[in-house]
């Protein structure tokens, strides 16, 4: 493939060059290699056509250099001809340095049954186990259906926070705005302090208890100082995230002109740090605000954050498919924080 500059450059050397692939090869999974790079942009079109909201994933040598790491870091599965048919990815989502999301598998249609799937997720866990040795792998599952649920549930992940209406709904599908359901698999703890707050303490407290994390339970205290955040937009699902690394006595006023500024929305995320003293404060302040539970996000920073989300409207709480009691039960506090929020 020659170099392209520009996402219409690459899309139209896609288009222009196509490749089909017979079915039933003989396929090894295997971890990126950078002759695999065209392959692996040739899977996201046949896939995704020219839809994908990322550029990268159409220009190899974009391909070839984010394989570099830190941030990316893909499994491929390719015949014995070296055709690119599946890949997964570990990427990155979570600020921590000991964090990455688990996400992006895909596979050509003529090569979905069968084990693949799970030969590629395996070597995606054993990269994450014993070659980047991570603390934690993070995933989200759409709640429209329980498949990647089931496969998550496979690799002991845990479901420990939930998006309501997160994601918009599929074009030409029936129903209405999908929920996320955020899974974590702790690798390695880090044991640290963290400020529980009232309203959430006996969930958090359950929580940590479930995953045996080491944890130490301290009293809040009043901020000192400024609020220090880092907004993210993301128009295309309607959604805005606040992620707050210092609470500051100017927090209310901050979280306001936020919200205020994302009014127009469908949802906003408010990302709080648990190892902050003010954030019990924090938290009851807010609630004032119409800010309700979305649960925990363990070592997200390298150490623990709440997550506390905002709607528009009432979300349908009947919607979500949960395939565990510990995320039905997580919904059903949400509905009830809601409702003690809001109305």
């Amino acid at each position: 493939m020659t170099q392209c500059k520009t996402r219409q450059e690459c899309l139209e050397w896609l288009r222009s060059n196509t490749k089909s692939i017979a079915p039933g090869q003989d396929v090894a999974v295997d971890f990126f290699q950078p002759d695999d790079a065209e392959g692996v942009a040739r899977l996201y079109y046949a896939v995704y056509g020219d839809t994908f909201a990322i550029d990268y994933v159409y220009d190899p040598q974009r391909i070839r250099e984010a394989n570099q790491g830190p941030d990316l870091h893909h499994v491929v599965a390719r015949t014995v001809a070296g055709e690119v048919v599946g890949v997964s990815a570990l990427f990155r989502v979570p600020p921590g340095k000991g964090i990455l999301e688990a996400g992006g598998l895909m596979l050509l249609p003529e090569y979905r049954l069968g084990s693949l799937i799970f030969h590629l997720i395996d070597l995606t866990q054993q990269t994450a186990r014993d070659h980047l040795h991570l603390n934690a792998v993070f995933g989200q599952s759409v709640t429209d259906h329980l498949t990647t649920q089931k496969i998550n549930a496979r690799y002991g992940y845990h479901g420990l926070a939930l998006e309501m209406e997160s994601m918009p709904a599929r074009p030409g599908a029936e129903g209405g705005r999908i929920s996320l359901l955020d899974e974590f698999q702790i690798l390695t703890d880090i044991a640290h302090q963290v400020y529980l707050p009232e309203a959430y303490a006996p969930l958090l407290r359950n929580m940590y208890g479930g995953l045996g994390l080491a944890r130490e339970f301290l009293d809040g205290a009043e901020p000192r100082g400024d609020t220090a955040w880092t907004p993210t937009e993301m128009p295309v699902a309607s959604l805005a995230k606040i992620l707050v690394t210092e609470i500051g006595a100017d927090f209310p006023a901050v979280l306001r002109k936020f919200a205020e500024e994302h009014s127009a929305l469908h949802a906003m995320h408010l990302l709080l740090p648990l190892t902050h003293p003010a954030l019990p404060w924090a938290v009851e302040r807010a609630r004032a605000l119409g800010f309700c539970l979305g649960g925990l996000l363990p070592l997200w920073t390298d150490r623990d954050v709440l997550l506390l989300q905002k709607l528009a409207k009432r979300p349908d709480f009947s919607a979500p498919a949960l395939l565990t009691d510990e995320a039905q039960g997580l919904l059903e506090q949400i509905r009830s924080d809601w409702e003690n929020v809001v109305t």
